[in-house]
């Protein structure tokens, strides 16, 4: 059993609720699910019983529950002795992109420093093609790009997401050819990406009123009357009340999306810790492949 499959026992017992015990440990619900028929599977027994009152332990169930208490006591101790052994934490080096940065990446390290706390982060901010060069270069250790880039590496594929056009309440699709557009994009394969579809849509390409380097100043700009903006994820904080979010489709009447990335470098798996955060993130968005390409 892995030491987060201690700490889901023990938060699950004290909450008795699948989506609340996956709230407070920043994972999904079906990736907490995942974990507990793991640990009945790997021992052959029932943990909980599931109801529409919550869960309920078993006997195995609380037995397990009494020792993740001594396991995670022991856990810590043998890390509270090898850090007072070597004084500090091991630095990892993350480039992310702005749109990653501002809608994941804080959750993502507060789950992790929740449940591990065994490394200290420096962030890189950049676009996703730079990125590219910088995890390449041997200037970080870790990239999350967004967009499906080459790379020689190892790669995990932690989620898609989708791209809306952000604009006052009320309007429709058709509305939006003839409003400002405000680019926010750094990301080359994004403006390729938006002026296909622009052109197949509107049948000319596509013309940016304002240019600002961040989807938040875009969104403030939105706010302000200024035009419309693109964005990919559903998550931006804006007024609800006055603005909306419009889907994006392409011929097929499919979603637009893209697939976001976590790129490993060499240098990841010089360090226990590392891979373990590693193996964390793809716990907190529930993929557990390596994808080589």
């Amino acid at each position: 059993m892995r030491e987060l499959d201690w700490l889901i026992l023990r938060k699950l017992y004290e909450r008795r609720s699948m989506s609340k015990a996956a709230e407070d440990l920043y994972i999904t619900q079906s990736a907490l699910t995942k974990r507990v028929k793991a640990i009945e599977q790997e021992w052959g027994i029932e943990v909980v019983k599931r109801s529409n009152q919550g869960v309920t332990f078993t006997e195995d169930g609380r037995y397990l529950v009494k020792k993740a208490g001594i396991m995670l006591d022991f856990l810590g101790e043998i890390r509270e002795h090898f850090s007072e052994r070597h004084g500090v934490k091991e630095l990892v080096r993350v480039g992310v992109p702005n749109s990653f940065a501002r809608l994941h990446m804080p959750k993502l390290l507060k789950g992790y420093v929740d449940a591990y706390n065994r490394l200290q982060f420096k962030t890189f901010p950049n676009s996703s093609d730079m990125l590219i060069r910088q995890i390449t270069d041997g200037t970080i250790d870790i990239a999350i790009v967004c967009g499906d880039y080459p790379f020689l590496g190892e790669k995990i594929c932690l989620f898609e997401e989708e791209l809306y056009i952000m604009a006052p309440m009320g309007t429709a699709l058709e509305d939006v050819e003839h409003l400002p557009i405000i680019e926010s994009y750094l990301n080359p394969m994004v403006k390729l990406l938006l002026n296909q579809w622009w052109k197949d849509h509107f049948g000319e390409s596509l013309h940016a009123a304002h240019f600002v380097p961040y989807s938040d100043i875009a969104i403030e700009m939105v706010e302000n009357g200024l035009g419309i903006c693109f964005l990919f994820g559903s998550d931006w904080a804006f007024d609800r009340s006055r603005f909306q979010l419009i889907p994006i489709y392409n011929k097929e009447q499919e979603p637009v999306s893209r697939r976001v990335w976590m790129m490993l470098s060499d240098s990841c798996y010089r360090n226990q810790d590392i891979m373990d955060f590693i193996s964390f993130t793809e716990e907190y968005y529930h993929v557990n492949k390596i994808e080589r390409k």
